[in-house]
């Protein structure tokens, strides 16, 4: 997989998937054996343990998605794009933030470092 649009479409998949099955295929497709994510509320390395990040995300907010909130900006394999996250397919999508991944030579993702916005006040 060498476009880096089409690797980023492919991990926003992952986080709506709720099949385990076509999630970890998404994911075996989508990142390196050792690939990384992180950001300041969860922590992944490699394909069992973002599987499992991703399932407990799922889990703790039932509904949970994430859609892309920008396009994707991408050079010499690195991209950036903003996201939008929530609840339900016909609430509001109520958090958002920013992704910056680091595409390997084999066109899989290496690393994604997350930086969240902080969630609306309720009200």
């Amino acid at each position: 997989m060498s476009n880096i649009n089409e690797v980023v479409v492919r991990y926003v998949a992952a986080w709506n998937e709720r099949d385990a099955k076509r999630r970890r295929d998404l994911i075996a497709s989508t990142w390196r054996e050792d690939g990384i994510y992180r950001d300041a509320h969860r922590h992944g390395e490699g394909h069992d343990a973002i599987d499992a990040m991703i399932d407990a995300a799922q889990r703790q907010f039932p509904g949970y998605r994430v859609a892309l909130k920008s396009g994707i900006e991408a050079h010499n394999g690195y991209a950036r794009f903003s996201w939008a996250a929530g609840g339900t397919p016909d609430a509001p999508l109520y958090l958002g933030g920013t992704d910056f991944v680091v595409v390997a030579d084999d066109g899989r993702l290496e690393s994604v470092i997350g930086f969240v916005d902080a969630a609306p006040a309720a009200g």
